[in-house]
Protein backbone atom coordinates (compact mmCIF):
# COMPACT_ATOMS: atom_id res chain seq x y z
CA UNK A 1 0.00 0.00 0.00
CA UNK A 2 1.19 3.48 -0.96
CA UNK A 3 -1.04 5.86 0.91
CA UNK A 4 1.05 6.10 3.88
CA UNK A 5 0.82 9.75 4.62
CA UNK A 6 0.45 10.76 8.47
CA UNK A 7 -0.99 13.86 9.89
CA UNK A 8 3.03 15.49 10.08
CA UNK A 9 2.76 15.16 6.32
CA UNK A 10 -0.57 16.69 5.81
CA UNK A 11 0.67 19.54 7.38
CA UNK A 12 3.53 19.91 5.26
CA UNK A 13 1.61 21.98 2.99
CA UNK A 14 0.48 24.69 4.96
CA UNK A 15 4.65 24.87 6.39
CA UNK A 16 5.69 28.06 4.53
CA UNK A 17 3.00 29.80 5.88
CA UNK A 18 2.69 28.92 9.18
CA UNK A 19 6.77 30.07 9.19
CA UNK A 20 6.26 33.38 8.51
CA UNK A 21 3.06 33.40 10.60
CA UNK A 22 4.90 32.72 13.40
CA UNK A 23 7.73 35.26 12.71
CA UNK A 24 5.12 38.49 12.45
CA UNK A 25 2.77 37.16 15.19
CA UNK A 26 4.09 34.74 17.44
CA UNK A 27 3.27 30.99 18.32
CA UNK A 28 -0.23 31.38 19.45
CA UNK A 29 -1.30 32.79 15.79
CA UNK A 30 0.99 30.42 14.27
CA UNK A 31 -0.59 27.13 16.11
CA UNK A 32 -3.93 28.37 15.30
CA UNK A 33 -3.01 28.42 11.88
CA UNK A 34 -1.58 24.41 12.07
CA UNK A 35 -5.01 23.62 13.81
CA UNK A 36 -6.82 25.07 11.00
CA UNK A 37 -5.31 22.79 8.04
CA UNK A 38 -7.43 19.89 6.96
CA UNK A 39 -6.39 16.37 8.16
CA UNK A 40 -6.87 13.49 6.59
CA UNK A 41 -4.95 10.01 8.29
CA UNK A 42 -4.19 8.03 5.88
CA UNK A 43 -2.84 4.66 8.03
CA UNK A 44 -6.61 4.59 9.09
CA UNK A 45 -8.40 2.10 7.04
CA UNK A 46 -12.10 3.89 7.26
CA UNK A 47 -10.63 7.69 6.67
CA UNK A 48 -8.70 6.12 3.56
CA UNK A 49 -11.75 4.73 2.41
CA UNK A 50 -14.13 7.62 3.28
CA UNK A 51 -11.99 9.51 1.48
CA UNK A 52 -11.43 7.39 -2.13
CA UNK A 53 -15.03 7.13 -2.47
CA UNK A 54 -15.45 11.27 -1.83
CA UNK A 55 -13.14 11.66 -4.59
CA UNK A 56 -14.68 9.22 -6.89
CA UNK A 57 -17.80 9.17 -5.73
CA UNK A 58 -20.44 9.76 -3.14
CA UNK A 59 -20.42 8.55 0.76
CA UNK A 60 -24.36 8.50 0.43
CA UNK A 61 -24.36 6.50 -2.29
CA UNK A 62 -26.72 7.03 -5.97
CA UNK A 63 -25.44 7.94 -9.14
CA UNK A 64 -22.64 9.64 -9.55
CA UNK A 65 -21.83 11.25 -13.27
CA UNK A 66 -18.66 12.22 -14.87
CA UNK A 67 -18.03 13.57 -18.50
CA UNK A 68 -14.34 13.49 -20.21
CA UNK A 69 -13.54 14.99 -23.32
CA UNK A 70 -10.75 12.52 -24.62
CA UNK A 71 -8.55 12.93 -28.01
CA UNK A 72 -7.40 9.76 -29.00
CA UNK A 73 -4.31 9.59 -31.86
CA UNK A 74 -2.73 6.34 -33.58
CA UNK A 75 1.11 5.13 -32.92
CA UNK A 76 2.01 2.94 -35.52
CA UNK A 77 5.46 2.57 -33.51
CA UNK A 78 7.53 5.02 -34.91
CA UNK A 79 7.18 8.50 -36.37
CA UNK A 80 4.78 11.01 -34.33
CA UNK A 81 1.16 10.18 -33.07
CA UNK A 82 -1.63 10.66 -35.86
CA UNK A 83 -4.74 12.41 -34.77
CA UNK A 84 -7.84 10.25 -35.50
CA UNK A 85 -10.55 11.15 -33.62
CA UNK A 86 -11.76 12.47 -30.39
CA UNK A 87 -14.54 11.21 -28.05
CA UNK A 88 -17.68 12.48 -25.95
CA UNK A 89 -17.20 10.07 -22.97
CA UNK A 90 -20.08 9.84 -20.20
CA UNK A 91 -20.52 7.91 -17.19
CA UNK A 92 -23.00 7.17 -14.62
CA UNK A 93 -21.76 5.02 -11.54
CA UNK A 94 -24.17 3.77 -9.35
CA UNK A 95 -22.87 3.41 -5.58
CA UNK A 96 -24.02 1.52 -2.84
CA UNK A 97 -22.62 0.96 0.51
CA UNK A 98 -21.95 -2.76 1.17
CA UNK A 99 -22.38 -4.59 4.80
CA UNK A 100 -18.59 -5.26 4.88
CA UNK A 101 -18.46 -1.02 4.63
CA UNK A 102 -17.14 -1.24 1.56
CA UNK A 103 -18.96 0.15 -1.44
CA UNK A 104 -20.56 -1.64 -4.17
CA UNK A 105 -20.29 0.24 -8.50
CA UNK A 106 -22.48 -0.09 -10.94
CA UNK A 107 -20.58 1.21 -13.76
CA UNK A 108 -22.50 2.48 -17.44
CA UNK A 109 -20.34 4.21 -20.15
CA UNK A 110 -20.39 5.12 -23.14
CA UNK A 111 -18.93 7.05 -25.73
CA UNK A 112 -19.33 9.22 -29.01
CA UNK A 113 -16.49 9.71 -31.23
CA UNK A 114 -16.11 13.11 -32.91
CA UNK A 115 -14.38 14.51 -35.50
CA UNK A 116 -10.57 15.29 -33.72
CA UNK A 117 -11.09 18.45 -31.38
CA UNK A 118 -14.25 18.70 -32.36
CA UNK A 119 -17.88 18.29 -30.81
CA UNK A 120 -19.06 16.96 -34.34
CA UNK A 121 -19.99 13.79 -34.42
CA UNK A 122 -18.92 10.96 -36.94
CA UNK A 123 -20.51 7.84 -38.49
CA UNK A 124 -17.57 7.24 -41.11
CA UNK A 125 -13.79 7.50 -40.15
CA UNK A 126 -10.88 7.77 -42.82
CA UNK A 127 -8.04 4.98 -41.58
CA UNK A 128 -4.92 7.26 -42.57
CA UNK A 129 -3.15 4.43 -42.60
CA UNK A 130 -5.16 2.05 -44.91
CA UNK A 131 -6.72 5.04 -46.38
CA UNK A 132 -10.01 2.73 -46.09
CA UNK A 133 -12.89 4.36 -45.36
CA UNK A 134 -14.59 2.57 -42.01
CA UNK A 135 -17.99 2.96 -40.75
CA UNK A 136 -17.83 4.08 -36.92
CA UNK A 137 -18.87 1.80 -34.09
CA UNK A 138 -19.88 4.22 -31.44
CA UNK A 139 -18.74 3.22 -27.56
CA UNK A 140 -20.93 1.57 -24.73
CA UNK A 141 -19.94 -0.87 -22.03
CA UNK A 142 -21.85 -2.07 -18.86
CA UNK A 143 -22.77 -2.31 -16.16
CA UNK A 144 -19.27 -3.18 -14.89
CA UNK A 145 -19.42 -3.98 -11.17
CA UNK A 146 -16.52 -2.61 -8.94
CA UNK A 147 -16.02 -2.78 -5.65
CA UNK A 148 -14.31 0.06 -3.66
CA UNK A 149 -11.86 -0.64 -0.28
CA UNK A 150 -9.26 0.70 1.62
CA UNK A 151 -6.68 -0.47 -0.39
CA UNK A 152 -8.14 0.62 -3.48
CA UNK A 153 -10.90 -0.79 -6.72
CA UNK A 154 -11.90 -4.49 -7.02
CA UNK A 155 -12.56 -5.01 -10.60
CA UNK A 156 -15.10 -7.56 -11.92
CA UNK A 157 -13.84 -10.41 -14.45
CA UNK A 158 -15.74 -8.33 -17.26
CA UNK A 159 -13.94 -4.99 -16.70
CA UNK A 160 -10.82 -4.24 -18.77
CA UNK A 161 -9.53 -1.68 -16.37
CA UNK A 162 -8.21 -3.45 -13.67
CA UNK A 163 -6.92 -0.37 -11.20
CA UNK A 164 -3.95 -0.33 -8.76
CA UNK A 165 -3.93 2.75 -6.38
CA UNK A 166 -0.72 4.82 -6.68
CA UNK A 167 0.62 7.26 -4.19
CA UNK A 168 -1.76 9.74 -2.24
CA UNK A 169 -0.49 13.42 -2.57
CA UNK A 170 -1.07 16.72 -0.83
CA UNK A 171 -0.21 19.46 -3.59
CA UNK A 172 -1.41 23.15 -1.65
CA UNK A 173 -5.01 22.52 -0.86
CA UNK A 174 -5.24 19.98 -3.71
CA UNK A 175 -5.72 15.89 -2.62
CA UNK A 176 -4.36 14.60 -5.90
CA UNK A 177 -5.02 10.25 -6.47
CA UNK A 178 -3.94 7.84 -8.92
CA UNK A 179 -4.15 5.02 -10.48
CA UNK A 180 -2.74 2.40 -13.31
CA UNK A 181 -3.99 -0.43 -15.24
CA UNK A 182 -2.27 -2.74 -17.68
CA UNK A 183 -4.21 -5.85 -18.63
CA UNK A 184 -4.10 -8.43 -21.43
CA UNK A 185 -6.93 -10.70 -22.77
CA UNK A 186 -7.07 -12.99 -26.17
CA UNK A 187 -8.20 -10.77 -28.71
CA UNK A 188 -12.11 -12.05 -29.12
CA UNK A 189 -10.63 -11.25 -33.43
CA UNK A 190 -8.05 -13.82 -33.94
CA UNK A 191 -6.08 -13.14 -36.95
CA UNK A 192 -7.20 -16.33 -38.80
CA UNK A 193 -10.44 -15.69 -38.62
CA UNK A 194 -10.96 -11.36 -38.71
CA UNK A 195 -7.49 -11.05 -40.87
CA UNK A 196 -8.71 -6.95 -41.29
CA UNK A 197 -10.31 -6.40 -38.21
CA UNK A 198 -7.88 -8.49 -35.83
CA UNK A 199 -5.37 -6.39 -33.83
CA UNK A 200 -3.27 -9.56 -33.23
CA UNK A 201 -3.71 -12.46 -30.93
CA UNK A 202 -3.71 -10.65 -27.84
CA UNK A 203 -5.68 -7.35 -26.84
CA UNK A 204 -3.63 -4.72 -24.51
CA UNK A 205 -5.41 -2.11 -22.29
CA UNK A 206 -3.33 0.27 -20.60
CA UNK A 207 -5.56 3.01 -18.50
CA UNK A 208 -3.78 5.44 -16.06
CA UNK A 209 -5.74 8.30 -14.37
CA UNK A 210 -5.56 10.67 -11.63
CA UNK A 211 -8.37 12.66 -9.39
CA UNK A 212 -7.70 15.92 -7.92
CA UNK A 213 -10.61 17.22 -5.19
CA UNK A 214 -10.13 20.21 -2.59
CA UNK A 215 -8.50 18.95 0.49
CA UNK A 216 -10.39 21.16 2.45
CA UNK A 217 -13.94 19.17 1.17
CA UNK A 218 -12.42 15.60 1.46
CA UNK A 219 -11.35 16.29 4.95
CA UNK A 220 -15.10 17.56 5.66
CA UNK A 221 -17.12 15.20 7.58
CA UNK A 222 -20.50 16.82 6.16
CA UNK A 223 -19.40 16.90 2.66
CA UNK A 224 -20.10 13.15 1.07
CA UNK A 225 -18.80 13.55 -2.52
CA UNK A 226 -16.08 15.96 -3.24
CA UNK A 227 -15.81 18.00 -6.25
CA UNK A 228 -13.64 16.41 -8.37
CA UNK A 229 -11.26 16.92 -11.46
CA UNK A 230 -10.46 13.79 -13.78
CA UNK A 231 -7.22 13.25 -16.00
CA UNK A 232 -7.03 10.13 -18.59
CA UNK A 233 -4.22 8.58 -20.35
CA UNK A 234 -4.58 5.11 -22.15
CA UNK A 235 -2.65 3.01 -24.68
CA UNK A 236 -5.09 0.80 -25.85
CA UNK A 237 -4.70 -1.73 -28.98
CA UNK A 238 -6.87 -1.05 -32.41
CA UNK A 239 -10.54 -0.86 -32.06
CA UNK A 240 -11.43 -4.36 -34.30
CA UNK A 241 -13.85 -1.69 -36.39
CA UNK A 242 -10.81 0.58 -36.96
CA UNK A 243 -9.88 -2.56 -40.12
CA UNK A 244 -6.37 -2.01 -39.54
CA UNK A 245 -5.38 -5.37 -40.79
CA UNK A 246 -2.87 -6.34 -38.10
CA UNK A 247 -0.74 -3.19 -38.46
CA UNK A 248 1.66 -2.82 -35.41
CA UNK A 249 0.37 0.09 -32.83
CA UNK A 250 -1.95 1.11 -30.75
CA UNK A 251 -4.22 4.28 -30.12
CA UNK A 252 -3.45 6.37 -27.43
CA UNK A 253 -5.74 8.47 -26.14
CA UNK A 254 -5.56 11.86 -23.71
CA UNK A 255 -8.11 13.11 -21.88
CA UNK A 256 -9.60 15.76 -19.34
CA UNK A 257 -13.37 16.05 -17.27
CA UNK A 258 -15.01 16.20 -14.06
CA UNK A 259 -17.63 14.89 -11.72
CA UNK A 260 -21.14 16.62 -12.94
CA UNK A 261 -24.36 17.13 -11.31
CA UNK A 262 -26.10 14.87 -14.57
CA UNK A 263 -26.75 14.64 -18.01
CA UNK A 264 -27.75 18.05 -17.98
CA UNK A 265 -24.48 19.88 -17.01
CA UNK A 266 -23.19 18.19 -20.37
CA UNK A 267 -22.45 20.96 -23.47
CA UNK A 268 -25.72 20.80 -25.55
CA UNK A 269 -23.87 19.22 -28.39
CA UNK A 270 -22.10 16.72 -26.43
CA UNK A 271 -25.76 15.85 -24.69
CA UNK A 272 -27.63 15.65 -27.97
CA UNK A 273 -24.52 13.32 -29.55
CA UNK A 274 -25.47 10.70 -26.62
CA UNK A 275 -28.83 11.26 -27.19
CA UNK A 276 -28.66 10.16 -30.95
CA UNK A 277 -25.72 7.48 -30.82
CA UNK A 278 -26.17 6.13 -27.22
CA UNK A 279 -29.48 6.66 -25.50
CA UNK A 280 -29.27 4.13 -23.21
CA UNK A 281 -26.24 5.97 -21.16
CA UNK A 282 -29.43 8.52 -20.41
CA UNK A 283 -31.88 6.03 -18.80
CA UNK A 284 -29.75 3.34 -16.87
CA UNK A 285 -33.61 1.96 -15.34
CA UNK A 286 -33.70 0.98 -19.53
CA UNK A 287 -30.15 0.08 -20.58
CA UNK A 288 -31.04 -3.80 -21.12
CA UNK A 289 -28.94 -6.92 -20.86
CA UNK A 290 -25.08 -6.37 -20.07
CA UNK A 291 -23.59 -4.74 -23.01
CA UNK A 292 -19.97 -4.95 -24.50
CA UNK A 293 -19.37 -2.85 -27.54
CA UNK A 294 -16.39 -5.43 -29.11
CA UNK A 295 -18.18 -8.91 -28.78
CA UNK A 296 -21.28 -6.67 -30.24
CA UNK A 297 -19.64 -5.35 -33.25
CA UNK A 298 -18.11 -9.22 -33.56
CA UNK A 299 -22.03 -10.28 -33.32
CA UNK A 300 -23.10 -7.99 -36.69
CA UNK A 301 -19.47 -9.04 -38.48
CA UNK A 302 -20.48 -12.73 -37.93
CA UNK A 303 -24.61 -11.35 -39.22
CA UNK A 304 -23.27 -9.53 -41.84
CA UNK A 305 -21.42 -12.50 -43.36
Amino acid sequence: MTDNINRRDLLTAGASVGIITAGLFGAQDASAKKASTPTIDFNDPQQRLNAKVKVSGSLAGGPVHTFLRLHIYGYANEGNLVPFFSMNNYACNVWRKLDSGNYAVKVYECGVYTKFDSYEPITEWMNPFTKELRQVHQFRSGPLNVEFGPDGMIAGAETTVKPKPMMTEIIEDTLLTSTQSSFLFPSPFQPEEYPKESPGKLFYWDSHYAYMSPLASVADPKVMSAPTNIALNNFVSWSPWMGMSQKAGRTYGRGAGRKISGPEALPRPVLESIQKFTPQALDIEHWGPPYNDILDYKEKLKSGR
